[in-house]
């Protein structure tokens, strides 16, 4: 266990089992190809509720573990372990182990915080959570961490791991939970590893191949190992042969500055013949173009945006699959350089995303997934995809998951953030806010190296369309 500054003190230590005991018939539970693909690291999310009533019982510590353990019943594998099957694969060994359940108290109020925008930089985020690292079979699919603050305020941290559940997944858990704690009926997970399955007759595409190629690669080791300078402490990233030092920035996007930024990614013709751009497009079209200029590499270099894209949205002929637990996401990526950027409007960057985005189609899905099969070694196929380089941004879209509406019975929280354990750089997560107006407003979290966070701060185009710059 990670040893506490004294500014945060551990309170409560215990593991959250269901209800009632799973049953011996669903003990074993299969990962998915889309799940054996993924790294063992944990997801991290952080909600922030503030106390404005100031209530003593404020985020109950009963009414949150009561209603945890009777959701379990529902979730079990949560509460299970990764379990070795050889050839690269694991199962859920749902053996009712327990999730991590910890709080803490920080001896600080929490909207000393919240008057700065909850900076990852002004508070102690690694220490919000009760784990980081996947090192072994015995560390838990999910971990909770309730902080309370003087003020009576909570940041509810929680730690999913990726090798068994998307955001979208993330999301169904959580608000079962919340519903449960307020007495509603949920909607429950179902772990059928069939309704991803790819139909017989599916025949391999060209372009399943080359997503293949540029998405995988073949790695050594079934786990996911961080190399890290041995002289550089857990945390820290400012030594000599570690990362790059980090920093963490957030932009707020209110309903004025999106109509801007939308009604600059159209050209005059394009209005006259009503061909019209999402909000979203326009938003990560202006935000790849931003990071490409701050990005210190040469003007013929490609940055590349990697964006998941929930894989259920293409299958809705099945109603069970909306409620599908695990990894059903497919990233789409778009490459821009520096000439490219310098000669080109908004609007092409629009238009480069919309067409990425918009292409997809479940075939694409279903033909990877035949890749998979066919290779019973499933250690050939982890995921690519490198945070830590200059070149690569990756993108974790959850503004369309109703995070913002976890209400435990004691209201939503204030606000939604992310944290990312180790490198990271080039990381962006875009969150849906729930203020109670009518703006349609965004938080993006962006963590990159210092250099390039400084030059993306000062870009004319985030100036321009985001309403708060939070640094």
């Amino acid at each position: 266990m990670t040893q506490l500054p004294r500014h945060i003190r551990l309170t409560q230590f215990q593991w959250i089992k269901p209800n009632k005991k799973t049953p011996e018939k669903k003990r074993m539970l299969p990962l998915s190809d889309w799940d054996v693909v993924m790294y063992k690291s944990y997801l991290p999310l952080l909600f922030f509720y503030d106390n404005t009533q100031h209530s003593d019982d404020f985020m109950s510590t009963r009414v949150l573990l009561d209603s945890l353990r009777t959701v379990l019943i529902d979730f079990y594998p949560l509460a299970g372990r990764l379990m070795d099957v050889g050839q690269g694969r694991e199962d859920i060994n749902c053996n009712d182990s327990g999730i991590l359940y910890q709080e803490t108290m920080y001896q600080e109020n929490l909207n000393t915080f919240k008057q700065d925008g909850y900076l990852p930089h002004q508070m102690d985020y690694h220490h919000m959570f009760p784990v980081h690292f996947y090192c072994s079979s015995d560390d838990p699919l999910v971990a909770i961490q309730v902080n309370r603050f003087l003020d009576g305020g909570v940041a509810l941290g929680v730690m999913m791991l990726q090798k068994v559940a998307d955001t979208y997944s993330a999301c169904l858990f959580l608000d079962a939970w919340a519903k449960q704690a307020r007495g509603l009926p949920y909607a429950k997970g179902v772990f059928e590893r069939t309704l991803i399955a790819p139909p017989p007759n599916t025949t391999i595409t060209d372009e399943a191949i080359r997503h293949y190629r540029q998405e995988h690669k073949m790695i050594d080791s079934s786990h996911y190992r961080l190399c890290m300078d041995p002289k550089q402490s857990m945390y820290s990233r400012t030594s000599p042969n570690g990362p790059l030092p980090l920093k963490s920035v957030v932009l707020e996007f209110r309903a004025n500055g999106l109509k801007r930024c939308k009604e600059d990614a159209h050209s005059l013709e394009m209005t006259a013949n009503m061909i019209y751009m999402s909000t979203k497009d326009a938003l990560y079209g202006m935000l790849l173009r931003a990071i490409v200029r701050s990005r210190d590499l040469a003007k013929d270099v490609d940055v590349q945006m990697i964006i998941g894209v929930n894989g259920r949205t293409k299958m809705k002929m099945n109603p069970k699959i909306d409620y599908y637990f695990g990894n059903w996401m497919i990233a789409r990526s778009i490459s821009m350089n520096l000439d490219q950027v310098e000669s080109t409007p908004l609007v092409d960057a629009a238009m480069a995303v919309q067409k990425q985005l918009g292409s997809l189609e479940l075939s694409l899905i279903h033909s990877i997934s035949k890749i998979y099969t066919m290779n019973e070694d499933m250690t050939v196929h982890y995921l690519s995809h490198r945070p830590h380089s200059s070149h690569q941004m990756t993108v974790n879209d959850i503004s369309t998951l109703p995070f913002w509406r976890l209400d435990f019975g004691f209201g939503r929280p204030d606000r939604a953030r992310s944290y990312i354990t180790s490198g990271g750089n080039g990381c962006m997560a875009l969150f849906g806010r729930g203020d109670d107006n009518k703006d349609e407003m965004y938080d993006v979290q962006l963590q990159m190296d210092a250099d390039a966070i400084k030059r993306f701060i000062a870009d004319p185009e985030i100036q321009k369309y985001s309403s708060r710059i939070l640094y």
